[in-house]
């Protein structure tokens, strides 16, 4: 698995925000909260949404955006 940066401000990487869905973050918030990190600049939020996305649809749970209801 190739690892890039998702959140430059705070040095997420794929494998970390993978974690953090794992455990059953369901928006940037969590991912962030399940990394003791915040939110900074915002830009890492459309990709870390759609990250969550494709678990939720390979997972085979379909319509996800209700569970990725702004916090």
């Amino acid at each position: 698995m190739v690892r890039m940066i998702i959140c430059v401000c705070r040095g997420l990487n794929t494998a970390k925000v993978n974690d953090a869905i794992a455990a059953g973050a369901r928006s940037p918030a969590q991912v962030h909260r399940h990394h003791d990190t915040t939110i900074n600049c915002g830009k890492c939020c459309e990709t870390v949404c759609g990250m969550i996305r494709e678990t939720a649809s390979a997972n085979g749970c379909g319509d996800t955006r209700q569970l990725v209801a702004a916090e």
